[in-house]
């Protein structure tokens, strides 16, 4: 029979076997872990620019094409040229680092359903260069979901406002209020309409067939003829002004006769400038009052004295025989 202390040591025993392989099973646990995640492998570090991260935490996966490559290992607020950004530091595994270069992009996605964001990048081409420790990788800003659920509510608010005025529209024209309601709606209109419609077709059908004097007029080769006549004598006319010799195309083409015209005109407008302002004897004539009542006197006196004299010649004529 055990005693007591044997009890004891047995316990103990089995109580240390236990710890131990706790020990074992949480060693396992991590090592797989770490190597799932990469924990113990070599990385290298880059950083990203965005506007916003839109709810994005340190800790954060980093996935390659998908492949969870790294993690997120800080955040912060930076003056990137000129410009306030967030500066986003990815610590990423260096064996995929010939696989990130320069036209590798970042963005933000969303992983689950419970929104949950993760840094995910696009794989580079050959033809670029491998993104070193420290470099910059280019970053694409996620879209604004708060912005765009208000524009959304707005762009609702106002399709509901059209709705109800096409609502309204759509009564007034079954009211035959308006324009298009008595379209819609007033059959004497309508048949005005029909009228009209008829008619041309009735017009059609007589230009169709040549009948009718709109017919005759589009058909009648004499309008054209007097037309293409009247064009070409217009342009014998413009062609013998541009080239001819008589006066009219002397005054377009002969700058002598133009200056001469000129210096005739300066001279007319001289003339008349110095009658308007009652120079020289036209200009007397033209302005002086008194000299055309003057005149006006001499002609009646001489007409009176022609009357005398047809009706007394003897008293002015006298006749001498010798």
């Amino acid at each position: 029979m055990k005693t007591r202390e044997q009890e004891e040591k047995r316990h103990e025993i089995t109580v240390g076997m236990m710890i131990i392989l706790g020990i074992a099973v949480i060693v396992f646990v991590i090592f797989a872990v770490s190597r799932q995640q990469g924990l113990f492998e070599e990385r290298y570090e880059l950083t990203v620019h965005m506007s916003r991260v839109n709810g994005l935490q340190t800790g954060a996966p980093v996935r390659l094409n998908g492949v969870r490559v790294g993690s997120v290992t800080g955040l912060g607020f930076v003056n990137n040229h000129g410009e306030n950004t967030i500066k986003v530091t990815l610590e990423i595994q260096k064996n995929v680092q010939d696989k990130i270069r320069k036209d590798s992009e970042a963005y933000i996605g969303t992983l689950g359903l419970l929104g949950d964001k993760f840094i995910s990048i696009t794989m580079g081409s050959e033809d670029f260069p491998i993104l070193k420790n420290g470099d910059e990788l280019m970053g694409t800003d996620p879209i604004d979901v708060e912005k765009l659920i208000d524009e959304s509510v707005v762009t609702l608010n106002e399709l509901k406002k059209t709705t109800v005025q096409l609502k309204e529209i759509s009564e007034k024209i079954n009211r035959g209020e308006g324009t298009i309601g008595l379209l819609v709606n007033d059959k004497k209109l309508y048949e005005k309409l029909n009228t009209s419609m008829e008619m041309l077709a009735d017009m059609q059908k007589e230009l169709a067939e040549g009948e009718g004097t709109l017919a005759q007029i589009m058909r009648d080769t004499t309008m054209y003829d007097e037309l293409y006549t009247f064009l070409k004598n217009t342009n014998m006319l413009t062609d013998s002004l541009m080239h001819g010799q008589g006066s009219a195309a002397q005054l377009i083409n002969n700058p002598e006769m133009h200056d001469e015209m000129i210096i005739a005109l300066s001279t007319v407008q001289e003339i008349l400038g110095k009658i308007n302002s009652g120079r020289g004897t036209a200009g007397q004539l033209v302005n002086n009052k008194k000299l055309y009542g003057d005149l006006l006197s001499s002609i009646a006196n001489l007409d009176s004295l022609l009357v005398d004299i047809k009706k007394s010649p003897k008293k002015y004529l006298t006749i001498k025989v010798f």
